[in-house]
């Protein structure tokens, strides 16, 4: 029970702030007249001896002490055994809301005291929020905290049977849920040694310009063929690696690599003498790369040291690099400024883009697939694709359709007047020297 004390800190502001320390001798009338108590209020009091809540009974709050002593014990009567004694600063009750099981312990306040109650409902929201590691963690204490109470429990009742700790373990280890959280745990660990270990590759997807069906472009798509797992799709280890500080040493390798594989591409069209200074890379950039305060100057030395221009990368990132706008539009201005272009992806799936095209600068907006591939089903996403088209075409801006994959959603992107198209339509993304040789060819 004491090693919660730390959740203290948690809940502390959804009550008032901690009163002076009463002692444990102070009568309960002054705790009483002190505040006044209503069924709403997030103060409870309890005089000398009260009994908080028993043993087996539900549980729909915690409570943190401002004042006073609670033990917690288990039994009853003579045969009660104490846990604990904890005071001012310390929570108690807290188990029982956060896996919804009965209370483990009983408590009861020594002294009059004065509690914040903290409800289900607060620990619940904070649990959802919490990566599921921290969520596997909490729960693995907590079950192992309700099974040394029924070993202190036998103590004190030697008639009750102490359990089996493999009886115990075995509910919690076949829980689904729990199985898939320690899944991504392991893939997160695995992914560590993928980047130690240089598992890590690139696949190339041409972007076409829609009027002649000529490449233009590529952009770089991460790719990782981890050794125990074989192919491990995108969708399976880029939001973990976004989770955790993973992201930051994948975004320099990709980086790295995506600047010499540009390189390689403008040499090779150097020697078929079709030098284009327009021929692009476009590299996805994460939020957390995006917000490094070094970022910039990062890029730029990895430019400067592949010898690759800042016109010939685009820098695609989401609306989520918003989160902080002043500092987002401000990064995106110094890029721009340099020659990179910013291209904001998977347009149309946030809640404010065009708040964002107010406010900020960028080179080109990227439908995303999700619209597209509704676009000869859908009368609706028809009327949504074009209002982003002619949006865009009003301010300037060129746009990019991906997920094409059939010759009708492209006929039906050509009439709106869509600039650029990326998909199976055209190619899976390919190795680097497929995307070399694609070059050479018309399109099909």
């Amino acid at each position: 029970m004491k090693n919660a004390t730390s959740l203290a800190s948690l809940f502390a502001a959804k009550g008032p702030a901690a009163p002076e320390v009463i002692s444990p001798e102070a009568d309960s009338s002054a705790l009483v007249a002190d505040i006044a108590v209503s069924p709403e209020c997030n103060i409870r009091l309890f005089s000398a001896g009260e009994t908080i809540f028993v043993e087996g009974s539900s549980a729909d709050r915690a409570y943190i002490i401002e004042s006073g002593y609670v033990e917690i014990f288990v039994g009853a009567g003579e045969d009660s055994l104490q846990l604990n004694v904890l005071g001012p600063g310390d929570i108690f009750g807290e188990m029982g809301i956060i896996d919804a099981s009965p209370r483990s312990a009983s408590a009861k306040a020594l002294c009059p005291c004065r509690c914040i109650v903290v409800s289900a409902a607060q620990v619940a929201e904070r649990i959802e929020s919490s990566s599921p590691m921290v969520r596997l963690f909490i729960s693995m204490s907590l079950h192992r905290n309700r099974a040394y109470s029924a070993y202190l429990k036998t103590l004190s009742d030697p008639q009750i049977g102490l359990p089996s700790p493999a009886v115990t373990e075995k509910s919690y280890v076949k829980n689904q849920q729990y199985q898939q959280i320690l899944e991504d745990i392991k893939l997160e660990a695995d992914l560590q040694n993928a980047v130690r270990n240089d598992e890590l590759f690139l696949m190339y997807q041409p972007l076409f310009n829609l009027s002649d069906q000529k490449i233009i472009g590529f952009e770089s798509l991460l790719r990782w063929q981890c050794p125990q797992r074989g192919l491990v799709g995108p969708q399976q280890f880029i939001a973990i690696a976004e989770e955790t500080s993973l992201i930051l040493p994948m975004g320099d390798w990709i980086l790295e690599h995506s600047c010499a594989d540009l390189k390689r591409f403008q040499t090779q069209l150097d020697r078929q003498a079709q030098k284009n200074t327009n021929f692009f890379v476009s590299i996805n950039i994460s939020v957390r790369q995006f917000q490094q305060p070094d970022f910039f100057d990062r890029l730029m030395d990895c430019t400067q040291r592949h010898g690759v221009s800042a016109r010939q990368i685009k820098l695609e990132v989401t609306e989520r690099i918003f989160l902080d706008e002043v500092e987002a539009i401000d990064s995106i201005d110094k890029c721009r400024a340099a020659g990179f272009e910013v291209s904001l992806d998977d347009f149309g799936t946030g809640y404010s883009s065009l708040n964002y095209l107010e406010r900020c600068e960028i080179d080109c907006l990227k439908i995303d697939k999700s619209f597209i591939q509704k676009l000869c089903s859908s009368d609706r996403a028809k009327i949504l694709v074009g209002s982003i088209i002619d949006i865009a075409r009003q301010l300037g801006l060129p746009t990019v359709a991906e997920g094409i994959e059939t010759p009708s959603q492209m006929s039906a992107l050509q009439a709106m007047g869509c600039d650029i198209g990326q998909g199976f339509l055209f190619s899976h993304p390919l190795p680097f020297t497929e995307a070399l040789a694609l070059m050479e060819q018309p399109l099909r």
